[in-house]
């Protein structure tokens, strides 16, 4: 999983395949003429601030397990980089035939070819276009192309999808910022992937259960402590406490996906409840369902110096009646 760290660059903390994605984000609260923000961004961020079309925008890449991990990993560094930036939406680079002619160095009769099933209709047909502008045709560059990744002529970078660009412009537009982490045990990229997809589908409810949960201060992000369900209880319980602050374990089994938002402190109220060395995470959050206003610690031996987790709210969905 990818996350942001104390430095503001990405640190990654699993072993698992990390896709680099490219972005444009509309932006206020810094603008070109700010040399103090261009210049800490290209140094920190390598990304780009520019102005096109009266709007504000920050072209940056990032590294991500999926798309919507990817853009608020780095936009949650960006916020902390510039004081005052506010990242609004994706920019959706919408494109005609001659900026498809001009990327792809072909004409315009081949693009128009392409576009009508002429030409290259061996494979997926041409994406349909997003609308039109005067009496041309528009299409989101994306989806032209991941089109022509088929041919190979596209441009070798990665963008978000339509669904992840809709599920990112709602994250920012109710200022979420969260990271994905997990633990560095080996053997578990499977689980933990089925969560992340699940999670992925419950993005907009998952987000709300967020958004009402305490953070530090306004700049903090919501840390997702990602746990495939047959992972050691002890390893995710000393995990969490290293993180010193509160955070939302998730894991998912068959079909249901839940979230249980803890609190790490050395004080326990009057029912602590043992979470034996050979339980799995979702042994652990069945004695969260089992006793909702107790608060955890791991059996002796204990993994770690006897922190008590209290379980704050619990969140589940169904996955299988999404």
């Amino acid at each position: 999983m990818t996350v942001a760290n104390s430095s503001g660059t990405l640190a990654t903390n699993t072993g698992g395949i990390h896709m680099e994605y490219e972005f444009t984000f509309v932006v206020d609260g810094a603008t070109v003429d700010d040399d103090t923000a261009v210049n800490r961004l290209a140094d920190e961020l390598d990304a780009m601030l520019a102005r096109a079309g009266g709007q504000d925008l920050l072209s940056v890449s990032s590294y991500g397990d999926n798309a919507v991990e990817a853009a608020l990993s780095v936009a949650h560094i960006a916020r902390d980089l510039i004081p005052g930036l506010r990242l609004l939406r994706l920019d959706r680079d919408l494109v005609g035939v001659q900026e498809i002619a001009e990327r792809t160095g072909r004409s315009r009769q081949n693009v128009h070819q392409w576009a009508t099933g002429a030409r290259l209709a061996d494979k997926e047909p041409f994406p349909q276009p997003e609308g039109t502008v005067g009496r041309a045709h528009a299409w989101l560059w994306s989806e032209v192309n991941d089109w022509l990744h088929q041919h190979g002529l596209d441009d070798g970078a990665l963008y978000p999808t339509r669904h992840e660009m809709t599920q990112i412009d709602y994250l920012l537009a109710n200022g979420l910022s969260f990271s994905f982490r997990s633990t560095p045990a080996q053997g578990f990229d499977e689980s933990r992937d089925e969560v992340v997809a699940a999670l992925m589908e419950h993005q907009v409810g998952f987000s709300q259960f967020l958004s009402r949960l305490p953070l530090e201060n306004a700049a903090d992000q919501h840390i997702l402590a990602v746990a495939g369900h047959d992972e050691p209880a002890h390893e995710v319980m000393r995990f969490i406490a290293e993180a010193n602050r509160d955070v939302v374990l998730v894991s998912s089994r068959g079909g249901v996906i839940t979230g249980v938002h803890f609190s790490v402190d050395t004080k326990g109220p009057q029912k602590v409840v043992q979470v034996r060395h050979d339980f799995t995470v979702w042994d652990w959050m069945d004695l969260v369902r089992d006793e909702p206003s107790a608060t955890f610690v791991a059996e002796s031996p204990a993994p770690l110096t006897a922190p008590h987790f209290h379980h704050r709210q619990t969140l589940s969905f169904n996955t299988a009646a999404a």
